[in-house]
């Protein structure tokens, strides 16, 4: 079978000081791309790049859109030029791969699954938790009932992000409105492998606090120097969740902790608890990444014994640590599996915009 020819949207060129980003195209979507027989990288919109002389360069959407040789773009910008940067390849009927969030926000999420709808294309959305193989193997674990019912869900999470510093390549984390930050990234990747090894919500309650209402922009090239002082932000650095899983009626919660981790504590402590036994799922990364450090473990109730389960292995894991789970949501379509797509990120999306909402809500009773 031919290879699925890709346009490549984000694999940046800019100079390192006036770069704003974190390479994810670079360090996540491109090994895959490059190493995989089954996908060829044929287009790129406006970038500089190192692949092969006859891969074509444009510098407008319409005319990758309008690119007959591209059968999947694949889009990984700044959240908030997401939806602008593939709406014309959904116009003229082609798959397209969105990096998570869809957009800034649920109605542009919306307008965009709609869109994709209208035209009939596929959509691929980069909620790649879901082909973890740990959050995997840990689903597998519930439901062959290794810890029988469950009784309560509890994730504790501090990811090094929301301190009272923010890198200028991530300085659009301190604006809300560009949709890319604390909550909708690092939060909403936490709360895909809950729904994904749990299931939905059937209630939830969210308390958000700003403890750093002002922040200083560094340069990590510099060694962290200040390059922008006293800059405002309106984004939560402390979020937690607590309410009813839909599935069991067990009660779950969720405290992402703006800061650096605790020195020899995990980024994410996740337990899971039920009538015969306990599951903890410890990472050094958020869960939709990984790494080897992430382990797995099995409490037997009755034995008293403490098990750890072993994630499947695959040839993906010889790629670097980003690129692993992204590798597999690329699998997974072109096998015709199952993968996160717009309809699937429309109700994450839905659940972010009743945390803002009860966010919003919260400070308007405080003033």
């Amino acid at each position: 079978m031919a290879p699925i020819r890709v346009g490549l949207i984000g694999l940046s060129g800019t100079p390192p000081d006036k770069y704003e980003g974190t390479s994810w195209t670079a360090i996540a979507h491109l090994p895959y791309l490059k190493a995989s027989p089954h996908y060829e990288i044929v287009a790129l919109l406006n970038t500089r790049n190192e692949l092969p002389a006859e891969t074509k360069t444009y510098y407008k959407p319409e005319d990758l859109a309008a690119d007959k040789d591209v059968d999947l773009v694949v889009c990984s910008v700044r959240v908030d030029r997401h939806f602008s940067s593939v709406k014309a390849s959904i116009i003229a009927g082609k798959a397209v791969f969105v990096e998570w969030p869809m957009d800034r926000n649920l109605e542009v999420a919306r307008e965009m699954e709609a869109l994709a709808t209208k035209h009939k294309v596929k959509t691929i959305l980069g909620l790649q938790a879901s082909h973890s193989p740990v959050v995997r193997r840990l689903k597998e674990a519930i439901e062959s009932g290794k810890i029988g019912k469950i009784h309560s869900s509890t994730q504790f999470t501090s990811l090094g992000f929301g301190a009272k510093t923010v890198s200028k390549n991530v300085r659009y984390f301190v604006d809300r409105d560009i949709g890319g930050n604390l909550l909708s990234i690092q939060v909403g990747h936490s709360l895909e492998s809950i729904h994904f090894a749990l299931g939905d919500f059937k209630t939830f309650q969210s308390l958000l606090v700003n403890t750093h209402p002002i922040k200083d922009i560094v340069d990590p090239s510099k060694g962290n120097e200040v390059v922008v002082k006293d800059t405002p932000n309106n984004v939560p650095n402390e979020i937690l969740l607590q309410g009813i899983l839909e599935s069991s009626g067990a009660p779950f919660s969720l405290h992402y902790r703006g800061g650096k981790v605790f020195p020899g504590t995990p980024d994410i402590d996740w337990r899971i608890q039920g009538e015969d036994g306990e599951l903890r799922l410890i990472s050094p990364m958020g869960l939709n990444v990984g790494g080897p450090a992430t382990k797995l473990e099995l409490y037997d109730v009755a034995k008293d014994t403490v098990e750890v389960l072993e994630a499947e292995k695959d040839e993906w894991d010889s790629l670097p640590v980003p690129a692993q789970n992204i590798a597999r949501v690329y699998e997974a379509y072109r096998k015709e599996e199952w993968y996160p797509d717009f309809t699937w990120g429309v109700k994450r999306h839905e659940t972010l915009q009743k945390i803002w909402d009860q966010y919003d809500s919260y400070i308007s009773e405080q003033n």
